[in-house]
């Protein structure tokens, strides 16, 4: 894809849908918009607002590697272990490095090897209830 940052992502909206894409631009928390393209080529511009989360996919090969050895090739960055429920009853865990107040959300980073996400940018609005595990 012409323009991709090689970030695969999923996009899941707050009413369900959920489209598989890559970055055309890096994000951060402070973005308003996620902006993309599909494997067919359509541009598309989230609006963060609309989001539940975006899941970063891991590369094929570490998520393969991670499986046969049972553990995560590269360790998530030091944070605190987070339980995260959003809006819908999705639970998710992981660790969170930080999170400020006039960003839209904060970026979890799964521990279980299993997991086909290298990390997952959470909307803040989509947050039924956040707690510190440990």
């Amino acid at each position: 894809m012409a323009g991709s940052t090689g970030n695969e992502v999923v996009l899941r909206f707050r009413d369900g849908n959920l489209t598989r894409c890559s970055l055309t631009r890096d994000f951060t928390p402070l973005d308003y918009a996620v902006e993309a393209e599909t494997d067919e080529g359509e541009t598309i511009r989230a609006s963060i607002s609309d989001l539940k989360a975006v899941f970063f996919l891991k590369n094929p090969r570490r998520r393969e590697a991670e499986m046969q050895l049972g553990t995560m090739v590269a360790e998530p960055p030091a944070g605190a272990p987070t339980r995260v429920e959003f809006f819908d009853g999705e639970i998710i865990h992981g660790v969170v490095q930080e999170y400020r107040m006039e960003e839209s959300g904060f970026f979890l980073y799964p521990t279980s090897p299993e997991s086909n996400n290298e990390k997952v940018f959470v909307v803040a609005r989509s947050i039924n209830t956040l707690s510190l595990e440990g």
